[in-house]
């Protein structure tokens, strides 16, 4: 399977995250569940692209700050907020896009089509994100190679809006990011250089690359 290969490619070794789970651990997926591993393996290489520049450990606080998109379903005066924070974070991701050929392991075929069409606004997108979901549903598979831009914001938007979990694979500059919960995605960047990059990337677009351990 090629997105085997494509995440062998990733750390130079022939490690995946499935060695490291517990023998009684079914693994069906090869990154998507697996950012954890992969930074207890390599936590030096490991990050989060985040709205803050260290973790806040005060949940109280933590709370009075945090926004996602289902939020501003019950305060629709947050969306604007909101909206800003996301591009902010697809403008870093469209940045590496730009310099990768890009794979995703995605939960998408396991999504209900309702909600992925129910999160998007453009009809456009709505039209390419069923077809994308149906192609993946009937080959049997949760990975795929995103060559074209518009497939990629479309995979981005369910990612950091929290309906559809997936990761992208920058195969180039061997970059991985998982959309998370809360604005917080996990990172692993193998090569110093394009670590370095991807800072300056995200501190040009007003976010945060913060370290694992912080």
């Amino acid at each position: 399977m090629e997105i085997a290969k494509i995440v062998e490619g990733l750390w130079g070794s022939k490690w995946s995250p499935s060695m490291d789970l517990e023998p009684d651990n079914m693994c069906e997926t090869f990154l998507l569940e697996h950012s954890h591993l992969v930074a207890d393996r390599f936590p030096e290489n490991s990050f989060y692209l985040d709205r803050f520049p260290l973790q806040i450990k005060d949940q109280s606080a933590f709370e009075k700050v945090n926004i996602f998109f289902d939020k501003t379903v019950d305060d629709p005066n947050l969306l604007s907020l909101y909206l800003r924070e996301e591009e902010k974070f697809k403008q870093v991701l469209r940045k590496l896009w730009v310099y990768n050929s890009v794979w995703i392991e995605t939960a998408l075929p396991s999504v209900n089509e309702e909600i992925v069409v129910d999160t998007i606004n453009s009809d456009t997108q709505k039209i390419r994100a069923k077809e994308i979901h149906s192609q993946l549903k009937a080959s049997g598979s949760n990975s795929m190679k995103l060559a074209n831009l518009h497939d990629f914001e479309i995979l981005v938007e369910l990612g950091l809006r929290e309906k559809v979990s997936t990761v992208f694979i920058f195969e180039n500059m061997k970059i991985c990011v998982w959309s998370n919960f809360d604005f917080s995605l996990p990172v692993y960047s193998k090569d110093e250089k394009y670590t370095q990059l991807l800072h300056r990337i995200c501190t040009t677009e007003g976010i945060f690359l913060r370290p694992l351990n912080d």
